[in-house]
């Protein structure tokens, strides 16, 4: 385990600057879920971060970042934990949250963190790119961010998508299951992202999917990884999209980004 008690005791002092916890009570059960969500998550980061070597900076994007808790989390880790250099580039279009961030973080010392208030199709960064990431981005959000990580040839992906109020599912053979709103709602989920890894696939990179925390902290704890390399092409791709994408009458955004790319 990466972040063991003696770890977790220090950690305290950071969830109390980001207001995850109050020092004269115990947090609230949504933000002790939330902790729980960023640590696994920090977890799954740095399966990846370790491979790469410590004489360099590491440069991460945290898209659709919100109170970016997260990355505030991933800093700290790697600054004060794990000695190593690290710039982190939070995107949000909500002005008054982006600065209200530059001033914690600048508070905290966290001088290689920055801010940006704009769309994430709207973002540019002149460089070589670690991981782009997101954590319960909403709705086209989630195919922004796999774009931007296509886009800036990011090693790595993550991505944990929140809602997806711009799709729809629609089945004759599934028609019996997804009358069900909470089957209806699940099975949206999985074939959106699954998708997206196809579209993934096509683009370069290696994905896989699966649950990041147990159930118990969020029902949306399903998680895109996606690694740049040569994936095996044990199914057509483009065709297994296709088939997939007529079967269920959807299309994700991340289909119409690539293609305006080409």
């Amino acid at each position: 385990m990466l972040v063991n008690k003696k770890i977790r005791e220090e950690l305290y002092e950071l969830f109390l600057l980001i207001k995850l916890q109050d020092r004269n009570a115990s947090p609230s059960l949504d933000k002790q879920v939330k902790i729980e969500q960023i640590i696994g998550y920090l977890e799954l980061v740095h399966a990846e971060i370790r491979k790469i070597s410590k004489k360099r900076k590491i440069i991460l994007i945290d898209s659709g970042a919100g109170n970016c808790y997260l990355s505030y989390l991933l800093y700290y880790y790697y600054t004060k934990i794990d000695d190593r250099a690290i710039e982190i580039h939070c995107i949000d279009n909500n002005e008054k949250l982006m600065q209200k961030n530059t001033q914690l973080a600048k508070k905290m010392g966290f001088d290689t963190m920055y801010f940006h208030a704009n769309d994430i199709n709207d973002f540019y960064f002149d460089g070589k790119v670690d991981m782009v990431y997101s954590l319960h981005a909403c709705d086209t959000a989630t195919d922004k961010t796999m774009y931007l990580g296509v886009r800036l040839g990011a090693k790595f992906i993550f991505s944990v998508a929140c809602c997806q109020k711009t799709l729809s599912i629609k089945s004759k053979s599934l028609k019996s299951v997804i009358r069900h709103k909470s089957f209806r709602e699940k099975t949206l989920m999985m074939i959106a992202d699954s998708l997206r890894a196809l579209l993934l696939e096509q683009s370069g990179y290696k994905v896989d999917i699966f649950d990041f925390v147990s159930s118990r902290y969020t029902d949306k704890n399903t998680m895109l990884r996606a690694v740049k390399s040569t994936p095996k092409k044990d199914i057509d791709f483009a065709q297994e999209y296709e088939k997939i994408s007529t079967e269920f009458k959807m299309r994700p955004y991340l289909e119409e980004l690539l293609l305006k790319a080409v």
